[in-house]
């Protein structure tokens, strides 16, 4: 008979971690086994969505890859989230099709949209260089579309089997999505778990989970959606050595090496493009200051004396004083920018740019991408084996002084039209030298005149785009930057000469010239959105609706075509309760869709004096969404129009319950307060939207706008004039205090109103 086998000694320490580790283990079993019952109850019970960037549908009877309008909920709050522009395109292109997909953030789709960007204007030129052979630029393009959210999109690339793949990223990588700056940012500060998050994106628990979270905590979309606005918090500040970047510029190297090796996977050419940005026309939108708070104190002192000099003209002392606070602090964007500004001046152009550019390397707010995100695109364009197409540089050589300025650039980042088409052209000038394309070329190349013809943009698109961004300067963080006022000055002066010569058109031969665009262009989508919203502005209504139809005819699934067109037909007569189902589709996930865009149309009918066909659309979003705080303050204007300002007021006093903590509704009421004459309520709820946030300097402009409305023209004076020191050259503002001084100036104050005058500033010290 056999011994029994020797048992080993195991020690006191080993069993312990054994038993543990078994623990563990059975925990994390029982852990994931939850999730996983969670992810297929997620599935089960949340409305079906993709979550991939196209999605299959039908277009003529024919297999197609449309855009899916939930892609970016993602990566944002329904509440914040943008869909990315139309795609219908069919699964398989027709025999001798041309196509191109682009990908990238809102500079290459375009501001304030891509109806005159970088993928229009490219297949205008693909149009009239390649005759008779269908064109189709898919834009695969998204506001705030960062490298995390393009490595997304770029999985979608082998269903389409274009041509040639156009890739141009870079300005959001700090700001946008799984940035450090972002709202997510806070979770990750390292590059894996930035992809581990996007990863997650993809699953329905997740979905499951911001559902949750907004059912616990309705206020906090509503709190978001005013301070993503607003400079609360200098969470999104970081100094040119925050440790925080290193983690952005891996993420970044990561996701665009990923992005093109996709690309190569699908189209034989794969061009990439560095990112230009404004250098001598965008001062910084925030500088940071060093940690020691006396040195800091003291290069505050010498900058504040190298300004004095520079105003008095001595720029000998000017410069010195410069170059000593740049000493003191290498990387103080304001004192950067503000040297480059007079080296340029006295024509020391090269040293102007490399200040220039170290401005934009230490901007703390950093929309803007920097020389280390655009090294990094040469970097993967060399590893990859990928086309380089240097726009940083191409930019530089075509600007006044090698410097990018106000003429290629309409903000921080968006490119003027004509330096959209100088991009569009060396793209197809670099695709034909790949020969992406198998016909060969026939055509020339139109110029900007041509192409801002063809697309409606000269004058009115250009109109329709100078307002957007003139409105973009009254906001954080550009009314922040310290050449604001010089900004303000050329965009209104601009849009002046624009808004001539749209009014120097009549109706009738601008209604003949849409007509022959869209006869020109007869399946141009674009185009007959952009012909739709132009005449509904000339107060054609019929016309317009006509072309909002053909609109919808190629994008049936776009809620925002939908919502034109209810606009138009509203105007037209058409009742609410149609125009709101035909909003929504029958039997069709709207999202959040419906919400937002009956807020615009109720939003549209208020501008136009329409308060009854507003007051619907208004009550339905609410309905949908009783957190909504601009849909409480739409309704509750409405409300007042229609003679219901008691109404009004328990319309915003319920929505303050809900949101004690938003300023826009203390503001409203106490407007809405003052139109009662209740003084002493308004004086109250005045207070309290400058006790949250003393920095709205709007809250002035609503209450002068009250006391016109009141024609209490005294009262009205100081609060305007006060906006107006806070945000010079708004056009509202300066509008309203010419009214004032206009009935002032008319009707002689009395003692009366000098009384009143005098109350008002000892309760609002304005100035």
């Amino acid at each position: 008979m056999n011994p029994p086998a020797h048992q080993p000694d195991v020690s006191p320490i080993a069993s312990f971690f054994l038993r543990w580790g078994r623990r563990i283990a059975a925990g994390a079993a029982l852990l994931l086994a939850a999730l996983l019952l969670l992810e297929l109850a997620s599935a089960h019970f949340l409305p079906k969505r993709s979550v991939r960037f196209l999605r299959e549908g039908t277009f003529d009877g024919q297999p197609a890859w449309i855009d899916n309008p939930f892609f970016s909920y993602r990566f944002s709050t329904p509440r914040a989230a943008r869909p990315s522009p139309p795609i219908v395109v069919p699964e398989t292109p027709a025999p001798g099709t041309l196509r191109i997909c682009l990908l990238g953030g809102s500079a290459t789709m375009g501001f304030p949209d891509p109806s005159f960007g970088i993928g229009r204007q490219l297949e205008v030129m693909l149009e009239h260089r390649y005759p008779g052979h269908p064109v189709e630029v898919v834009h695969m393009t998204l506001e705030g579309g960062n490298s995390h959210v393009l490595r997304e999109v770029a999985r979608d690339l082998k269903r389409l089997r274009p041509q040639a793949v156009v890739v141009m990223t870079g300005n959001e990588e700090v700001a946008g999505p799984y940035g450090p700056a972002s709202s997510l940012g806070r979770f990750h500060h390292s590059s894996r778990i930035a992809r581990l998050l996007v990863l997650f994106s993809r699953t329905h628990l997740s979905r499951l989970c911001a559902a949750a979270l907004d059912r616990w905590s309705p206020a906090r979309a509503d709190l978001q959606a005013w301070r993503s606005q607003e400079p609360i918090t200098l969470q999104g500040r970081m100094s040119p050595n925050d440790p925080r970047l290193r983690s952005a510029y891996r993420s970044f190297r990561q996701n665009l090496d990923a992005i093109l090796r996709q690309a190569a996977e699908a189209s034989p050419v794969v061009v990439v493009c560095t990112v230009p940005v404004n250098l001598r026309d965008c001062a910084p939108f925030s500088t940071s200051f060093l940690d020691d708070e006396t040195a800091a104190q003291e290069v505050r002192e010498k900058l504040r004396a190298a300004v004095a000099a520079e105003t008095a003209t001595n720029r000998v002392e000017a410069a010195r004083l410069y170059a000593d606070v740049i000493r003191r602090d290498p990387t103080h964007a304001e004192a950067l920018f503000r040297a480059a500004r007079l080296a340029l001046a006295e024509n020391r152009t090269a040293e102007a740019a490399a200040l220039f550019s170290r401005a934009r390397d230490a901007d703390a707010l950093r929309l803007r991408a920097d020389s280390r995100i655009n090294a990094l695109v040469r970097e993967c364009a060399a590893d990859t084996s990928s086309s380089l197409l240097d726009a940083e540089a191409l930019f530089a050589v075509r600007s006044p002084q090698g410097i990018p300025g106000r003429e290629m650039f309409l903000d921080h980042v968006h490119f003027t039209f004509e330096a959209t088409c100088l991009l569009a052209s060396s793209m197809l000038d670099r695709l034909e030298f790949l020969r992406a394309f198998d016909p060969e070329p026939t055509g020339d190349v139109p110029g900007p005149e041509t192409i801002a013809g063809e697309l409606l943009y000269d004058p009115w698109g250009r109109a329709a785009q100078l307002e957007a961004v003139i409105d973009r300067q009254f906001r954080p963080p550009f009314r922040r930057q310290l050449d604001n006022g010089e900004t303000l000055a050329r965009l209104n002066e601009e849009k002046r000469k624009v808004d001539d010569r749209v009014a120097a058109i009549s109706q009738d031969n601008a209604r003949a010239i849409f007509a022959r665009r869209q006869a020109s262009r007869p399946e141009d989508a674009w185009l007959a959105v952009q012909a739709a919203r132009h005449l509904f502005e000339a107060n054609a209504p019929v016309q317009a609706e006509t072309a909002a139809r053909a609109a919808l005819d190629r994008w049936p699934h776009r809620f925002e075509i939908r919502a034109l067109l209810s606009l138009i037909r509203a105007v037209q007569g058409q009742k609410a309760a149609e125009g709101i189902a035909f909003l929504r589709g029958k039997d069709e996930d709207a999202g959040y869709y419906d919400v937002s865009l009956s807020i615009d149309v109720g939003n549209e009918l208020l501008k136009r004096k329409r308060a009854a066909e507003a007051r619907p659309w208004l009550e339905y979003a609410l309905r949908r969404d009783a957190w909504n705080s601009e849909a409480a303050i739409a309704l509750a204007e409405a409300l007042h129009r229609l003679e219901s300002g008691s109404a009004a007021v328990g319309l915003l006093q319920s929505a303050i319950e809900r949101n004690p903590d938003n300023p826009l509704l203390w503001e409203n009421i106490a407007s809405h307060y003052c139109l009662l004459g209740n003084w002493e309520l308004a004086t109250m709820c005045f207070r309290k939207s400058e006790e949250i946030a003393p920095y709205r300097y709007e809250r002035l402009l609503k209450w002068a706008q009250a006391m016109v409305r009141l024609r209490q023209y005294a009262r009205a004076l100081n609060p305007i004039k006060g906006y107006l020191a806070a945000m010079p050259g708004d056009p509202e503002g300066l509008e309203i205090l010419a009214t004032i001084q206009s009935h002032l100036h008319a009707q002689p104050e009395t003692p009366e109103d000098t009384g009143k005058k005098e109350e008002t500033s000892r309760k609002f010290p304005w100035e």
